[in-house]
């Protein structure tokens, strides 16, 4: 009988700890209904259950990109309807126009009605649209790029054709800014006073910090940037705090000429205090807008010219700071958005100009991701129908020989505008295909996913309830080693 080691003990705490933290995991097991809470639990099984989960989230995206694109057929296909029901409608007035019971003004009457349908349809084809996205106007998926990231082209207009435009930067837009021509003077405002910037006043206190003084300059402009420079080039290297006998620093947050910087003091001690002035025409400045050149290079491929062509376009560049606006009277209209740093190489010198190449591509299918992963995609044609590609944009019922020619160019228009139908309800009809089989895919999937990642309750709980028992059986039996020793005593007595 020992009494330095209670080894019964020991090996009772050790069993009763071990019980106990198999009956916290279990606890938190039955809490939260998962088998996994942590990697700990079952790094394969949690590596295999996260795999899933990406699988299950991208199938269920998957079904709404299909059903999103269901609801633009469905769109499409709504205004097509409408269209084909005034081409039977005009195909109607043509029948009626090759009767020669008709009088020179009742065929007036019959070409008005043609002619008010035709343009509905032409407005039709151009205002049709799903989440501001033209369906029916040939454009609804044109493609932008540029040959810099330092020149983005920002929207076109429908008279923008697909061909390669070259932008010639000559000068990037520049903010309006002023730096105070002396430094600041002291710490404390001398002073009591008002500071304007364009036309925000703000009122210092006499005895007011520097710092604080900063602040309300910087909370004034909403337009204007405050910075301190720790000297007068003010290039933005030498930014520092707010100090004596630094520099401060006026700046419009965009560039333009639009923009401008004015800043007045009305007392002169206060602006003796701040470096800056209490003449308003030496503290103003005005910001600069952009310039650039474009030509346009016609594309081999598309003209059938031999070699490819550099011509000027006839067009004006209205600058907005670094937004440059190109456009003419024939409705051609590019906006161009320049960085700041358009004229600025990859070593951070300033160059003279940038010559950068725009590419304008024309419309193309929609593509609709409707799996979880890459290339797991669909591809939806929407064709331009406007009375120009019915071929019924000049139709004339005025005589019977033009009105029966009439009636076979509106059959083949309804032809046409059935085709295009018929090919959107087959497109339709694969998508909610696509969705069911998605459906049945996220299903299997998420019940793959329940056996390894849900708690199976009923086995757990049976497991708990004996931990429970384990651990009430370990504290007794822990209690019991602990008064082992004390029969020793009895040998002592």
């Amino acid at each position: 009988m020992k009494i330095n080691h209670n080894i019964s003990a020991i090996k009772s705490n050790i069993k009763l700890q071990r019980t106990n933290e198999a009956l916290e995991k279990s606890v938190e097991r039955l809490s939260s209904g998962y088998r996994i809470n942590r990697a700990a639990d079952d790094a394969a099984g949690m590596a295999i259950s996260q795999k899933m989960k990406t699988q299950i989230r991208g199938l269920d995206q998957a079904s709404r990109n299909a059903s999103d694109g269901i609801s633009v057929i469905q769109t499409a296909e709504g205004a097509l309807n409408e269209v084909e029901s005034m081409l039977q409608r005009m195909r109607e007035l043509s029948v009626q126009a090759v009767n020669e019971t008709n009088t020179a003004e009742d065929r007036e009457a019959i070409q008005l009605e043609i002619d008010n349908l035709s343009a509905e349809v032409d407005r039709i084809s151009e205002d049709t649209e799903f989440n501001t996205k033209k369906l029916l106007n040939g454009d609804s998926d044109r493609k932008t790029y540029s040959s810099s990231t330092k020149v983005n082209i920002v929207s076109t207009s429908d008279a923008v054709t697909a061909k390669s435009y070259k932008i010639s930067v000559k000068k990037v837009g520049e903010k309006a800014k002023v730096t105070s021509p002396a430094a600041i003077a002291d710490t404390v405002a001398p002073a009591s006073g008002k500071i304007t910037i364009n036309g925000e006043t703000v009122e210092i206190e006499k005895g007011t910090s520097l710092a604080d003084v900063y602040t309300q300059l910087r909370d004034l402009g909403s337009n204007v940037n405050v910075d301190v420079y720790t000297t007068t080039d003010a290039a933005g290297k030498t930014q520092g705090t707010v100090q004596k006998d630094a520099y401060l620093n006026f700046e419009s947050k965009e560039a333009g000429a639009s923009r401008k910087v004015e800043v007045y003091c009305d007392n002169k001690d206060l602006a003796d205090f701040l470096g800056i002035d209490t003449n308003s025409n030496n503290m103003k400045a005005v910001g600069k807008d952009a310039e650039i050149e474009l030509t346009t290079t016609a594309n081999k491929a598309q003209d059938g010219s031999e070699d490819a062509k550099t011509f000027s376009l006839a067009a004006t560049a209205a600058a907005d700071g670094n937004k440059v606006t190109i456009s003419d009277k024939d409705g051609f209209e590019m906006v161009v958005m320049l960085e700041e740093d358009a004229l600025t190489n990859a070593g951070g010198n300033a160059i003279a100009s940038l010559d950068v190449e725009l590419t304008v591509l024309d419309a193309g299918p929609m593509t609709l991701q409707i799996g979880a992963n890459e290339e797991q995609t669909v591809s939806i044609s929407i064709p331009k129908v406007n009375s120009e590609t019915l071929g019924i944009e000049n139709v004339n019922v005025g005589n019977t020989n033009d009105a029966g020619e009439a009636i076979t160019l509106f059959d083949k228009a309804i032809n046409q505008v059935s085709s295009v139908r018929a090919k959107l309800g087959a497109y339709e009809n694969r998508l909610e295909h696509a969705i069911s089989n998605l459906d049945t895919s996220n299903e299997n999937l998420t019940e793959a996913l329940s056996r390894i990642e849900d708690l199976d309750m009923a086995e757990e709980m049976s497991n708990y309830t004996q931990l429970n028992v384990l651990s009430q059986a370990g504290t007794s039996m822990l209690a019991q080693a602990n008064q082992l020793p004390q029969n020793i005593l009895s040998l002592l007595q």
